[in-house]
């Protein structure tokens, strides 16, 4: 993530996804009080189609003091520099008068936005920072955007129709008055229509009132009431000054408003965010491997690298806002993590784009801000590593290309281990392909790409995963390790919406995909990309309890209900394995996974997803996993039934690895299984008898050959299972101890299973 990135973290949640709450040493390995699953969120920026909605906004001369306009706003540039005056548009953006900035770009000083507050000398309303000004080309008109939305006060729309002589509009500004220097509260005033030029508003006092435009007034709004509400007709550009304090000789009463409604398209446009462009083939911009982005090496602890996004491999020079890459550590010395940020700018030191342990090659998806320079900067936190940048596609407010994005309800589009997508339920070999059809469902023919949730399952090597369509080139978009990787990952579509997916690696793989969303044909549709400065907004260490097994967590965002966050999941030191869900409050909650993470994950798991925001700006989370079996409270043990019974609903691959950490903690007398047996007998009269045959079938082998005292009640419930479901599976070992001579329990448990498997 990167500074123009919004946190969310639920970092070290203590295990509730556990066994137990102590771990015994064994093997040489440390006694651990606790174990912990940590769970952290960034949020990269946000999509949220545009548009302005309408409510109240907030010296002008000749006026009186103004309540109900809480949209007004109030810009100070420095402590004691220029004010100025505006209108929220939209969460994030004001329109103003372009003499208040000295430019485009990020302002030279702090430059500050209230609204909500129509006196400044008290408190209340909302202050947001301006981090970029975008002029209109050939108006007096600047839109500022700010650092955060503000989301608990409705946006001026802007008027699609022209005013007309003799129409009286009513004005806003926190200027200069006939009796105060700065008067620091929003006065009103009514002034009439007296001529409308191709891109200006003439106004003059109504009659019977002196009202006028005063300085500290610049980019103040022109309102016409609409039903309940205002519609923002023009902004002040110029004004003849007479009647406010100190008002040069000849001062006359007229004013010039900068005429919206003619270029609200542009206005929509800017405030929309950007269009993404999926490049044909993933770009490299750095692998210092080599010389791609000209910093060849291996990059040590505390390292920043630093390289050129724009103008290469098909990003343009300028024009982009943010870049969506793929980035990847690669033989890593030690566990670390990676953070992608603007170059120049102030890496978030709490945050993390990628986490990795040692000697894996591991990658994940980020979305970053693009700034000025066209250069980016990754952050190296330990270790040796190798690190390749990859970029999948940019995004653009020229609005001329690329397309907006869609959510969609999560949904699965390919799993080849059901045959679902095509091409049957053999896995992916070494070196293979296969291509499915992506459109004709939740995403519709003529999308320009797919943004999946990409797992990669049942992986014995470590190895990477390409896409491309028809024309583009084999690039990766994903690399992953032994067992299960996932994260988001942004898919080009063909023509005739088809994607071409390669495995690269000494392993058959599985591939699943969810898809969450897609993106447009056309820059005029869908939503557009906003992003946000970095920002934790929760951390579940300081929680009373942790996030249970199949328990939730609501996070809010301080994102406007309806866009849609771009979330990096992380799951930090767990020592069993599940996934997340994630899905608006107030929405339905999704059958399917957005986040896997494994058994135990030496450092951390992160992983891309793209979630609407619901009620009050926020999303809720689900931690489903099913290893609270051995744990001490009932409680606990019910939840992980619960939870046990929702994975095998779903169609995750998961019971095996259950199964092998339960052998493996068993083993170490880190968990007691005769608290297990009652939860997994609960759970096979449920009716998920085939994952508890899963679970027993990895489990198995390690106890009996560790001969542990409760194998004999695992044979017979195993033996249960077996025949409920007519199981035929060879357990490695079972035989040989069937065959032990004598009639001890266990001999006789395990010839009852060896028979039942066997006849």
């Amino acid at each position: 993530m990167d500074s123009g990135t919004l946190l969310i973290a639920l970092k070290e949640t203590r295990e509730a996804l556990t066994m137990d709450t102590t771990m015994a040493a064994a093997r040489g390995r440390p006694r651990r009080a606790v174990r912990r699953l940590a769970l952290a969120a960034a949020l990269a920026g946000l999509t949220l189609a545009a548009g302005v909605g309408s409510a109240p906004a907030s010296g002008v001369t000749g006026g009186t003091p103004a309540e109900g306009y809480a949209f007004a706003a109030h810009i100070q540039a420095g402590e004691l520099g220029r004010g100025c005056s505006g209108a929220l548009i939209d969460p994030e953006w004001v329109a103003t008068s372009a003499a208040c900035f000295t430019g485009a770009g990020a302002p030279a000083e702090v430059t500050t936005v209230t609204v909500g507050r129509p006196d400044l000398s008290v408190s209340g309303g909302q202050q947001r920072r301006v981090v970029d000004v975008v002029p209109h080309p050939d108006r007096v008109l600047a839109l500022a955007k700010l650092s955060a939305p503000v989301i608990d006060i409705t946006p001026v729309p802007v008027a699609a129709v022209a005013p007309a002589a003799g129409e009286t509009l009513q004005v806003l500004g926190y200027g200069r008055t006939a009796t105060a220097w700065v008067p620091g509260r929003l006065h009103r005033g009514d002034l009439t229509v007296q001529a409308v030029g191709g891109a200006t508003i003439d106004l003059a006092p109504a009659a019977g009132t002196s009202a006028g435009v005063c300085k500290g007034d610049a980019g103040g709004p022109a309102l016409r009431p609409r039903g309940g509400g205002f519609e923002l007709v023009g902004v002040h550009a110029t004004s003849g000054q007479a009647g406010c304090l100190k008002a040069p000789d000849g001062a006359t009463a007229t004013a010039t408003e900068t005429r919206l409604d003619d270029i609200a398209g542009w206005v929509r446009q800017t405030v929309r965010g950007g269009t993404f462009v999926r490049l044909p083939t993933s770009a490299a911009v750095l692998d210092t491997r080599g010389s791609i982005g000209g910093a060849p090496g291996v990059k040590a602890a505390g390292a920043t690298t630093s390289f050129q996004v724009t103008g290469v491999g098909g990003v343009p020079a300028t024009g982009v806002t943010a870049v969506l890459v793929d980035i990847t550590a690669v033989t890593t010395t030690a566990g670390m993590y990676l953070t992608v940020f603007p170059e120049g700018t102030t890496r978030p030191a709490a945050l993390s784009t990628l986490n990795v342990s040692a000697n894996q090659v591991l990658s994940n998806s980020a979305v970053v801000t693009v700034p000025g320079s066209g250069r980016l900067s990754v952050y190296n936190s330990a270790g040796g590593v190798h690190i390749v940048v990859d970029v999948q596609g940019y995004y653009t407010r020229t609005g001329t290309s690329g397309g907006g994005y869609v959510p969609v309800t999560p949904t699965r589009v390919v799993d080849t281990r059901s045959g679902l997508g095509g091409g049957g339920t053999t896995t992916i070999p070494s070196g293979g392909s296969r291509t499915f059809p992506f459109t004709g469902g939740v995403i519709p023919a003529g999308a320009s790409a797919a943004f999946v949730d990409l797992i990669a399952t049942g992986a014995t090597a470590q190895g990477w995963i390409g896409t491309y369509a028809t024309g583009g080139a084999n690039r990766s978009v994903m690399d992953y390790v032994p067992g299960t990787t996932s994260h988001g990952v942004s898919v080009r579509l063909g023509t005739d919406g088809r994607a071409t997916f390669t495995n690269n690696s000494g392993s058959p793989i599985h591939l699943v995909m969810t898809a969450t969303g897609y993106f447009t044909g056309a820059p005029a549709t869908g939503a557009g990309l906003r992003t946000l400065a970095a920002r934790r907004l929760v951390d579940t260490r300081g929680n009373a309890a942790p996030i249970a097994a199949n328990g939730t967590v609501d996070i809010a965002t301080g994102l406007p209900p309806g866009a849609t966050a771009v979330v990096n999941f992380i799951v930090v030191d767990n020592t069993a394995a599940g996934y997340l869900r994630a899905w608006p409050v107030g929405g339905a909650e999704p059958a399917t996974s957005l986040s896997n993470y494994p058994p135990a994950a030496d450092v951390a798991r992160g992983g891309l997803a793209q979630v609407p925001v619901g009620t009050d700006g926020k999303i809720r989370v689900r931690n489903v996993s099913a290893y609270t079996f051995g744990a001490k409270q009932e409680s606990d043990r019910a939840a992980a039934v619960d939870a046990f019974l929702m994975l095998a609903a779903g169609t995750e691959p998961f019971a095996g690895e259950v199964g092998a950490a339960l052998a493996d903690l068993a083993t170490d007398s880190s968990v007691k299984l005769n608290r297990v047996l009652p939860a997994l007998t609960d759970v096979h009269r449920s009716g998920a008898s085939a994952a508890v045959w899963e679970l027993l079938t990895a489990a198995l082998p390690p106890l009996l050959a560790a001969s542990h005292r409760a194998v004999p009640d695992l044979l017979e419930l195993a033996t249960q299972v077996a025949v409920t479901i007519g199981a035929r599976t060879e357990i490695p070992g079972l035989a040989a101890a069937a065959a032990r001579p004598g009639s001890s329990r266990l001999v006789r448990e395990a010839k009852r299973l060896q028979s039942t498997l066997t006849t």
